[in-house]
């Protein structure tokens, strides 16, 4: 009885996270000007992607961290609330991304950082476009690889997408060779990802978190600093790359 109250605790907490990073939206229309102003030598770019209904503002407290520890950080307003289809999301990623390496040609090793469904689009970018190499990888946020059968219950065609048996979720199982260049950070307990596996990613860079909650862990310090760790792992990593 006491771990169900927890997870019911858990699960309620979890949606007051979505309520806020869901008006943040309201609240902010354009990113600060430091994104790309407050740039510290040796840093990255890092290009921002959403979960499914989250505009760019629901990361935007941990775009603020990085961008204040120097990346330049890229947001990608025509993903609007992310209802599109994952390839045509992915084409808008790659849209961008050709878009900053005419306006920027310094713009290279940038890094995805990315939650749920957005993990989902960067994988796609990453297997499909991406021909120049200018990411290198991806941080992705609780994200269903395997899908969720959560999507079974919610019968509206951006979530259909999402479900385990989708042919979009097996054609991105399939490959496999572009997960090493994935880091997946994969919550304690999921309310929204329904799946055997949840967030793992097979021949990925796995790490599991004590966060509870699949809004919730966008909002967690601790999860912040882990993302700035691997940042920092990668960083090096490509450094003579």
């Amino acid at each position: 009885m006491k771990s169900a109250i927890k997870k019911l605790a858990s699960v309620v907490l979890d949606y007051h996270y979505m309520i806020k990073g869901s008006l943040r939206g309201i609240i902010y229309h354009t990113p600060p000007a430091h994104y790309l102003e407050h740039i510290a030598p040796g840093k990255v770019p890092i290009i921002l992607i959403p979960g499914i209904f989250g505009k760019w503002t629901f990361l935007k407290e941990l775009g603020d961290v990085l961008s204040l520890e120097g990346h330049p950080v890229y947001i990608i307003p025509d993903l609007k609330y992310n209802l599109f289809s994952i390839p045509h999301s992915a084409s808008i990623v790659d849209s961008l991304v050709k878009s900053v390496r005419v306006s920027t040609p310094s713009f290279e090793k940038a890094i995805i950082v990315a939650h749920s469904k957005g993990g989902l689009i960067g994988k796609y970018f990453l297997n499909h476009y991406n021909k120049e190499g200018s990411v290198i990888q991806m941080i992705s946020i609780a994200t269903p690889y395997s899908g969720s059968s959560m999507a079974k219950f919610l019968p509206l065609d951006p979530i259909k997408e999402l479900d385990t048996d989708s042919l979009i979720i097996q054609d991105l199982t399939k490959h496999v060779g572009i997960n090493k260049k994935i880091t997946s950070i994969i919550p304690e307990y999921d309310n929204h990802v329904w799946a055997e596996k949840g967030s793992y990613l097979e021949g990925a860079h796995n790490v599991h978190v004590t966060v509870h909650g699949h809004h919730r862990i966008v909002f967690d310090e601790g999860v912040r600093a882990v993302i700035i760790g691997r940042i920092g792992d990668i960083t090096q990593q490509y450094a003579t790359v």
